[in-house]
């Protein structure tokens, strides 16, 4: 296999966003998301140059900007209204079950849709950390680790035009919701693979390992963290909400 180019060489292809300062940041975005896109293979066994990850960040956050804001509005809009009327007519059965719920569920539609918009930022980034190190996980288990934490980071973030699919899903009809996660998740494991076999260097049989033991690693740390919550939170339910008693 050819090896990717140096850091250092400077006759290396580089990626257009990291030239952002010559070409400007509209010609810079465009470059780069068509590149992607059209050739991932080539794109992607590019080595990023830029020392600080946050340019790709902001690159990939670009795309979850219109998600959030389109999703926003639509619960604001559309969604809060439906469900208010859709639970106007279980109020008594929702105050038999805890007497302040009514109350309760307003304060949760109004500051719902606002407090998702706000961390949408962190959501995006806690996502692409997660992917990463799944990733860098599975590579470092596999012996197939090439290249740090922090260039396959880039690497995703640069393929994070995955997620305008998520437009599909704003309303949340069923089909379009579906159809959605099947995009994101069959574009994104494709990316997925391109991005590991070009900048590790490895065959695709060896990229599968890689994200079957960064799977079942993940799999081990969510059951570790999420099983104690989730018994926590039955507990808690089970304290503070009071059921209806059937009658004999």
């Amino acid at each position: 296999m050819t090896q990717p180019p140096s850091v250092g060489d400077p006759d290396a292809e580089r990626i257009p966003w990291e030239e952002r300062g010559a070409l400007g940041l509209g010609r810079a975005f465009v470059r780069t998301l068509v590149l992607s896109v059209r050739e991932p293979k080539r794109f992607f066994a590019i080595v990023p140059r830029d020392g600080s990850p946050w340019p790709a960040l902001v690159f990939g956050f670009l795309f979850e900007i219109p998600v959030a804001l389109l999703t926003f509005a639509y619960q604001k809009a559309i969604g809060e209204p439906e469900l208010r009327e859709t639970l106007a007519g279980v109020t008594p059965a929702l105050r038999g079950l805890m007497p302040r719920a009514p109350e309760l569920v307003e304060r949760v539609l109004g500051t719902s849709a606002l407090v998702s918009l706000l961390f949408s930022p962190f959501t995006y980034l806690f996502e692409l950390v997660v992917t990463t190190a799944m990733t860098w996980v599975g590579l470092r288990l596999t012996r197939n680790l090439r290249t740090s934490f922090g260039s396959l980071l880039r690497l995703f973030a640069y393929a994070s035009s995955v997620r305008i699919f998520g437009l599909l899903g704003v309303t949340g009809d069923v089909f379009l919701s579906g159809l959605s996660f099947l995009l994101t998740l069959g574009v994104g494991s494709y990316f997925w693979l391109v991005i590991v076999r070009g900048s590790q260097q490895i065959d695709t049989r060896r990229a599968i390992y890689v994200s079957l033991c960064g799977g079942l690693v993940a799999m081990a740390f969510g059951c570790v963290i999420g099983v104690p919550l989730i018994v926590g939170l039955v507990l808690w339910v089970a304290s503070n909400v009071e059921l209806p008693k059937m009658a004999p």
